[in-house]
């Protein structure tokens, strides 16, 4: 009996802890399967996750991929490259030359337009022009017209920014505003050296610079039934009176302001062709810079040593035929008179008292006249090969506002003869290499200046330090694309 108590005993023990054993396992199964379930889910997360981080990268790629279309498709740039090697003589009246050989400089143009609307567009440009190994700011980089003209520092300076505004568009008489940095630079006939189309306004001749104002187009084509005849009256702003201190009240308004006056610019332009006579272009232009100051650069306007000095008047005629009679020609001829007024007021330089064209208080008014010739010859297969020449010559009191001419010797304000030839290699339809020569015979001092009188050079009465010729000769590369 008691064998029987110990034997169902044992087995009642461990029936229950089989059964305390079973329980555990399927508790531990359960459990493991749980923690499977888990890291499924897990790496299932994980790679949700991925797919979420990589749709949104996609997705952001996609979107700046659209922003940068919806910028490009906003604002469309261009660009100009020059690229010159210059070597430089003068010779001056007493027959000593100085050289300036292998001089390298670059320009970048960086060039923008966008429509804003259907009657309504901006035009804009960025420009670098620096020597090469030379930061150095030349001095008159500081004049506005000038900035972005002359070689400064790699810096960008601002030398167009305009916007057209297209007032009566579908009108017999269509009319045009435009505000701004106006395109007063690389006119006409500038363009057939650097083979381009026309890139400026204005007669090269005449003006060449940066320049702020506002001129109202009217398109004339309709009415008088000849292409391309357009009638611009302008407004520029030449020079400004500003002092640091004025700005931290009222801009342009303070005591030393009431020395001087600013220079305005007001101007017609008339602009037509041939008739019957394809790419030809006629351009009939006056206009008058009022109270004209005699040192921009100098702002100490106080104690009436920097005075305005007068004004003066310019007339202009010009005549371009390009690809005359399909022939290869190019052909221009340019023609400008200058009337310099002196007001008598005088700046003092070393002790000098000069004025406009004048010295010592002269008030008689002063005549000048240039005139600019030139044509280019195009042969070869497609013209890849292209020869050129021009001429001008400017007066005793010959003055212009081509400060801002790209040549640094500014050849178009030459109170002399200026002769130029070059020979051209076009290498596609956006770049082209242009070796060229340029003598300069100055007759007169002081030219492209307006304050002084100018007196005739001669090897016996002039100073020694006065240039009599110069000579040049260039090797550029034009890209424009």
């Amino acid at each position: 009996m008691k064998k029987l108590l110990k034997t169902t005993s044992f087995i009642t023990l461990s029936s229950i802890a089989l059964c305390a054993n079973s329980t555990s396992d399927a508790k531990l199964d359960a459990m493991t399967l749980e923690i499977e379930k888990l890291q499924k889910e897990i790496k299932e997360l994980k790679t949700q996750q991925k797919e979420i981080k990589n749709n949104q990268e996609e997705n952001y790629s996609y979107i700046e991929e659209v922003e940068a279309k919806q910028f490009r498709d906003k604002i469309h740039f261009s660009l100009g490259f020059k690229t010159n090697l210059d070597n430089f003589q003068k010779k001056y009246t007493d027959g000593h030359k100085v050289h300036s050989n292998n001089i390298w400089s670059t320009k970048l143009m960086l060039n923008m337009q966008a429509d804003i609307t259907k009657n309504m567009n901006f035009y804009g440009r960025l420009s670098m022009y620096k020597y090469w190994g030379s930061s150095s700011i030349h001095p008159f980089t500081y004049y506005d017209n000038m900035q972005g003209r002359v070689p400064a520092d790699s810096g960008l300076y601002v030398e167009r920014a305009y916007i057209n505004w297209f007032l009566t568009p579908d009108s017999a008489l269509p009319m045009t505003l435009t505000i701004g940095r106006q395109p007063s630079s690389d006119g006409p006939s500038n363009q057939f050296k650097d083979n381009t189309v026309r890139k400026g306004t204005y007669s090269a001749l005449l003006y060449d610079g940066a320049a702020d104002g506002v001129v109202l187009s009217s398109d004339l084509s309709k009415l008088t039934s000849i292409p391309n005849t357009v009638l611009r009256i302008g407004y520029a702003k030449g020079y400004a009176y500003s002092e640091s201190s004025s700005f931290a009240t009222n801009a342009f308004v303070g005591p030393a302001n009431n020395d001087v006056d600013d220079t305005n610019v007001l101007g017609v332009f008339l602009d037509t062709s041939l008739k019957g006579v394809e790419n030809s272009l006629i351009q009939l232009s006056y206009s008058r810079m009022f109270d004209i100051i005699a040192n921009p650069l100098d702002t100490n306007t106080t104690g009436h040593n920097n005075p305005n000095i007068g004004s003066v008047d310019m007339y202009g005629a010009m005549i371009e035929l390009t690809n005359f009679q399909d022939s290869n020609f190019d052909i221009f001829a340019q023609f400008g008179c200058s009337v310099a007024h002196p007001n008598g007021k005088s700046y003092t330089v070393m002790g000098h008292k000069i004025g406009l064209l004048s010295q010592n208080g002269e008030r008689s008014s002063k005549t000048g006249y240039a005139a600019w010739i030139g044509g280019r010859y195009g042969f070869g297969e497609k013209q890849k090969y292209k020869i050129g020449m021009e001429y001008n010559y400017g007066s005793k009191n010959w003055i212009n506002l081509t400060q801002g001419s790209f040549d640094i010797y500014n050849k178009l304000a030459t109170r002399g003869n200026a002769y130029e030839t070059y020979f051209m290699y076009v290498i596609n339809r956006y770049a082209n290499l242009r070796l060229g020569y340029i003598y300069v015979d100055y007759h007169y001092t002081r030219s492209g200046w307006f304050v002084g009188k100018s007196q005739a050079i001669n090897s016996t009465s002039s100073p020694a330090t006065t240039v009599k010729s110069l000579d040049s000769l260039y090797l550029k590369m034009n890209v424009h694309f």
